[in-house]
């Protein structure tokens, strides 16, 4: 005869994630995935086309304002596999920076009635926006395959199969900003409009998306230089466009730098997201 008690208990440690009871609710997380994901587009007349129109309109975009316009950009590489690998790691990650930071807001609705895991809803954005890139990756080798088929020359290198570790650190970024956000939002609301509209910002000044490290560095002001060069986000994408494109590099200091901010990052996320969990019905 199974048990079906549940114990509801206080977190002995604000570092404490409990994934045996994370496992318990899969249930739970599946239905919220599942929901993100195909009500996001459902409406719409296209619908799940968007997932392939979105980064092929911004890599047109980018090909024509940096590429044409602005005549910066990878040298040996097709300008328009360069300009959709970055932006698609980027709008992974801002998609779930964004969403994640809006977690208790949103939800407060549904904390303060049902009881299960807070992580959850954190997870559900996570995962769901995991869905949609690698649809995105699907269309990104289609497009090297097509410029494989038509010019015999392939620009996938073996670094690939560092792919799953970039893709783990972006996750713990996004995740643990996020969360950070989440919590301070309970008590400063303004602080999801500043995210709203700075986050999409920094882009520009993350090499990878618009152009390699090397030509933002020179062509930009050396009062910059500092925010693009402790800029973790930087190494993955440059990272991530060489694997696929062979345009960037991989900086393997960078990527362990990156790899720590990453880690550190999540640990302090969880902790003021366990933190401020235990109240936050009171000041939302």
């Amino acid at each position: 005869m199974k048990d079906y008690n549940i114990h509801i208990r206080p977190k002995r440690s604000l570092l404490e994630v409990d994934f045996r009871e994370i496992w318990k609710y899969r249930g739970l997380l599946r239905m919220l995935v599942y929901r993100d994901f195909v009500t996001y587009y459902k409406q719409t007349v296209l619908g799940p086309m968007w997932f392939f129109i979105q980064p092929l309109f911004i890599a047109a975009i980018n090909m024509f304002v940096f590429g044409q316009l602005a005549g910066i950009g990878p040298e040996g590489v097709p300008g328009y596999l360069f300009y959709m690998s970055g932006p698609i790691l980027w709008q992974y990650f801002q998609d779930t920076f964004t969403k994640t930071s809006s977690t208790f807001v949103e939800n407060q609705h549904v904390f303060g009635k049902v009881y299960f895991p807070r992580l959850i809803v954190p997870l559900t954005i996570l995962i769901s926006g995991l869905m949609k890139f690698g649809i995105q990756v699907l269309l990104l080798l289609g497009m090297i395959a097509f410029y494989y088929l038509s010019s015999n020359k392939l620009y996938i290198g073996w670094e690939v199969v560092y792919f799953p570790l970039i893709l783990i650190i972006v996750m713990l970024i996004s995740l643990g900003f996020g969360l950070i956000v989440s919590a301070l939002t309970t008590k400063y609301r303004d602080l999801k409009f500043l995210i709203d509209f700075s986050v999409p910002l920094l882009k520009y000044v993350t090499p990878g998306i618009a152009t390699t490290s090397y030509l933002i560095l020179k062509d930009l002001n050396t009062s910059l230089h500092p925010l693009v060069s402790y800029n973790p986000l930087g190494y993955l994408i440059d990272s991530f466009n060489y694997m696929f494109v062979g345009a960037g590099e991989m900086n393997w200091w960078g990527l362990a730098y990156s790899s720590v901010f990453a880690i550190s990052v999540a640990i302090i996320g969880i902790v003021i997201f366990n933190q401020v969990e235990r109240n936050f019905m009171d000041t939302v």
